[in-house]
């Protein structure tokens, strides 16, 4: 790789750079001079001349010399006064568009280029990442960092830039030569002066404004560490301490800055002195005739100077920009010089064999002499000798830090051997294809790492379309099942939802499946554990507020959170006479919740168990409780707006079920229906795409499948209440043919952060710390068999499970796994025991392997079992 940015880029695109280069420069330089050509004869007719016509665009070169003489190269057009002028204004607006048409054209093939160039190096990345050995973890991290600055520093017009400025340069001292010859030393030493300005503006305008970001840095830490110190400072009155440290580090910044504002402005000087003296130079040359030459002697017309100073400006323009762009090469030619060298090492560290070898049909895993260590787990492995026939079914029996997760790795190809070889069928495991090899060879090492999407993209990771068709969606229920994650998958599924309009068959299905769960709640006598969603009929089980929407909020509009401050909801509670209702049944709440979580800290799980308000917000009701002894005098103006509102919120989000403070009696909850009928009646059209009310005839798009199913909540005074009616709805779903569907709607759930606002968003959002690190081992075991590879290399150490739970897990494994090659990391000899006969058995202790085979296995494991 290339370790200057524009070298780089140039050799990313050639022909789109060649292609800009070619625009730029062979047309915009024409074009640049018709332009300033038009200019001149322009306003060459403001001067007085000889009567006849006039030539236009006629192109002539001053000789020195007594008398003057000129050296024809265009004769040009002869026009009339009022043609010329005619012909040189369209000329001029003809340029004007050409120049924006060849402007666009040019950017459009400079942002190709450079969009070719960021796929390179993002390529190259991904490549060194993708086929960097386990020991290149420290080099690889670094990439990242490398890869963004590159990026940003990646040069659009690296060789156009360059090129039009020595089409400008030259230009201007063509334009300058056809004024007069003594014009282009003037033109010349103006260009270079104007560089030497320019380049001490940049570099001192760059040092200052590394100094601003740094002063604002360290402006925003120093007050917010002022924020953090406020206790403090209100404890003990250490105000003016801290004004005085930080004006003492306002002004160590400040002086800093002084001196390079003090640099710039320096620097700024000369070029402000240029844009006065350049001008005034530029025209006492043009009437400089010498000593003694008459006063009609190489006079230089004002169109012929008004071209020159045109492209004298125009240079100047284009000598800025080369400017510029060689002091961002200075700045990133560092970082590119860092990546070629980390990509460089990280191709060294490749191994040297062939890698395309193909992949035996069969043979055994051989291990001559190897070590290798794992930089993983930190484990180290020494003298591995070891002739594994496959297919066969192999067991590795060590504690944790003795080295087995580093043989499984080793086997497995994941990690290299420093010394020694690792062969399959004959063939070193290093000259092999990685790709075909995780897909013959696959590794179960580690907790899963989870991708951004669905639980299915996560199960199916790796694998190729035609495994992902082969298993099938009783193949995948039976992995499920198999590895452990078919609870959570159910679980999920029944947390999911259902849109009546993309599937109507499953939501039919949902609909009838309500009477069958009715049926059998009243025959096994647990109709009592689910209060269903009658209209007409307070539900116990659900807050206030969910009992006056009756439905699901869609979107944020009528979130929990939003909910007390919404107008229409406002406008109802005023309307059915509840908001002083509401509002002393708020007072009330926080007063039981503060004096029951009075003895318990902000952090203590119970409070954020059972507290109708979150821990920092006790202070506020504390002191809201205190200003309100009786709850008559209520603040006026918005602050007593916000009190209420608060206090609202309190009783919406209040279940007496649940929280049991006895403020919710037969009338009230008339008094609520009655709130939830108008709620629906009065609904605006516009907020009626909000919520989703229930329905007992339709499926509500925006509850869980769970809630769709019962059509109603389950009941919370009684002990295992929940655990009975889900049993009992995954019996129902079973007959109903619905389980499929659950498992579809488990699968389909994302892993990502769940969004504020809805109880939708939050069901359907599964975060990534959500999943615990057995199910994470268990959904990289899934992605291992959905390949259905030769050998299978379970590198895992589930020593804080119970034996008996291991052995029936690897039980079921070996009996998928028959006729195929199985090496399983086991944690003791206890576990061992427990197990039928293993092929091969590997016992690792303090880094060194023993072999044995399945007849020792067998008698080891019955002397264990004795």
């Amino acid at each position: 790789m290339e370790r200057d940015p524009i070298l780089f880029a140039w050799s990313s695109a050639r022909r789109q750079h060649a292609t800009a280069v070619a625009l730029g420069v062979g047309l915009g330089a024409p074009l640049a001079l018709f332009a300033l050509l038009c200019l001149r004869d322009l306003i060459a007719l403001l001067s007085p001349g000889a009567p006849g016509p006039l030539p236009f665009l006629a192109l002539a070169l001053p000789l020195p010399g007594e008398p003057a003489r000129l050296l024809p190269i265009a004769p040009g057009f002869p026009l009339s006064e009022h043609g010329l002028e005619v012909a040189a204004l369209i000329g001029l607006a003809a340029s004007a568009l050409a120049f924006a048409g060849l402007g666009w054209l040019v950017a459009r093939v400079c942002f190709s280029a450079q969009a070719r160039a960021a796929t390179r190096l993002r390529a190259a990345a991904t490549d060194a990442i993708l086929r960097a050995p386990p020991g290149a973890r420290e080099d690889v991290r670094a990439l990242p960092a490398l890869i963004g600055a590159a990026l940003a520093g990646l040069p659009a017009a690296g060789i156009l830039v360059p090129a039009m400025t020595l089409a400008a340069v030259l230009l201007a001292l063509l334009t300058a030569a056809l004024a007069a010859p003594r014009l282009v030393p003037a033109v010349a030493i103006g260009l270079f002066a104007i560089g030497l300005a320019r380049a001490l503006q940049i570099r001192r305008g760059g040092d200052r404004t590394d100094l601003r970001q740094r002063e604002r840095a360290a402006a925003e830490a120093g007050l917010g560490d002022l924020i953090l110190r406020m206790p403090a400072v209100r404890v003990h009155g250490s105000a003016m301490f801290e004004r005085r440290r930080l004006g003492l580090r306002a002004r160590a910044t400040h002086g800093t800055l002084a001196r390079a504002e003090g640099a710039l402005a320096y620097a700024r000087a000369p070029a402000l002195a240029l844009a006065v003296l350049l001008p005034a130079i530029l025209v006492a040359t043009a009437l400089w005739r010498g000593p003694g030459a008459p006063i009609e002697a190489e006079r230089v017309l004002p169109g012929a100077l008004a071209a020159a100073a045109g492209a004298f400006v125009l240079a100047a323009g284009l000598v800025t920009a080369f400017l510029r762009l060689w002091f961002l090469r200075i700045e990133v030619t560092p970082v590119y010089r860092r990546l070629s060298q980390t990509l460089d090492g990280l191709t060294d560290k490749r191994p040297a064999q062939h890698r395309r070898a193909a992949f035996p049909a069969s043979g055994g895993l051989i291990a001559a002499d190897a070590g290798a260590y794992d930089p993983a787990s930190g484990e180290r492995l020494t003298g591995l000798a070891a002739d594994l026939p496959m297919p066969a079914h192999v067991a590795i029996v060590g504690e944790r830090g003795s080295g087995a997760q580093a043989l499984a790795a080793l086997l497995a190809g994941q990690i290299e051997p420093s010394v020694g070889a690792i062969t399959f069928g004959g063939v070193d495991l290093r000259s092999l294809d990685p790709a075909e090899r995780a897909h013959r060879i696959a590794f179960a090492g580690s907790e899963a790492i989870l991708i951004e999407g669905t639980l299915k993209q996560n199960l199916l990771y790796g694998a190729r379309t035609d495994e992902r068709e082969a298993l099938g969606e009783k193949g995948r229920i039976a992995l499920l099942k198999l590895s452990g994650l078919d609870a959570l998958i159910y679980s999920r599924g029944l947390e999911g939802t259902i849109d009546p309009d993309d599937e109507p068959a499953a939501a039919a299905a949902i609909v009838a499946a309500r009477s069958a769960v009715r049926e059998a709640l009243a025959a096994q006598g647990m109709a009592r554990l689910v209060e269903p969603f009658d209209p007409a009929l307070y539900n116990h089980q659900a807050a206030v507020g969910e009992n006056i929407l009756f439905g699901e909020a869609v979107g944020p509009t009528f979130s929990e959170e939003r909910l007390a401050r919404h107008p229409y909801l406002r406008a109802v509670l005023e309307a059915e006479e509840l908001t002083r209702t509401f509002v002393e049944m708020g007072l009330s709440i926080a007063r039981s919740t503060v004096e029951i979580f009075a003895d318990l800290p902000d952090d203590h799980p119970l409070f954020d168990a059972f507290s109708l308000f979150p821990a920092r917000e006790r202070g506020f009701f504390e002191d809201l409780i205190a200003r309100q002894p009786d709850g008559r005098s209520w603040r006026r103006g918005p602050a007593g707006q916000r009190d209420r509102e608060r206090l609202i919120g309190l009783t919406l989000r209040y279940s007496e079920t649940r929280h049991r403070f006895g403020l919710i009696d037969a009338e009230l909850e008339e008094r609520i229906v009655s709130a939830r009928r108008s709620f629906a009646r009065l609904m605006p059209p516009k907020f009626r795409e909000k919520v989703d009310l229930y329905d007992p005839a339709r499926v509500t798009a925006a509850a869980s499948l769970e809630e769709n199913v019962l059509f109603g909540r389950i009941t919370q005074g009684e002990a295992g209440a929940e655990a009975r009616v889900r049993a009992l709805v995954r019996q129902v779903l079973a007959e109903q043919g619905l389980e499929p569907t659950v498992y579809r709607l488990g699968l389909a759930s994302r892993v990502t952060s769940s969004g504020p606002g809805t109880a939708m968003a939050r069901r359907q959002g599964l975060t990534e710390s959500g999943i615990g690190p057995r199910e994470r081992v268990a959904i990289d075991l899934v992605r291992c068999l959905v390949r259905r590879p030769d050998i299978l290399v379970v590198g895992l150490l589930p020593d804080e499970r119970k034996s008996e739970e291991i052995a029936a897990r690897i039980m079921r494994l070996r009996m998928i796994r028959q006729g195929m090659g199985l090496i399983v990391c086991l944690p003791d000899a206890e576990t061992l025991g427990r197990l039928p006969p293993f092929d091969v058995v590997l016992t690792v202790a303090r880094n060194s392997v023993t072999v044995s085979g399945a007849v020792e296995a067998e008698r080891s494991a019955s002397s264990h079992a004795a």
